[in-house]
């Protein structure tokens, strides 16, 4: 099974540092775990705004 992270999991995972989000991902190997090319873009959209600054 793969389990693909929306764009707000992702931020908030980056935010917040959460132990118990990083506990469950950690029982899946890394090839179940997936974002889409939308999370992505916003992902760099947002980095690249940051260090715009």
């Amino acid at each position: 099974m793969r389990y693909m992270l929306d764009t707000n999991i992702c931020f908030y995972a980056i935010k917040h540092k959460p132990e118990k989000l990083f506990q469950e991902l950690q029982k899946h190997k890394s090839s179940e775990i997936c974002i889409s090319s939308v999370t992505y873009a916003e992902l760099v959209h947002d980095v690249e705004k940051e260090h715009s600054c």
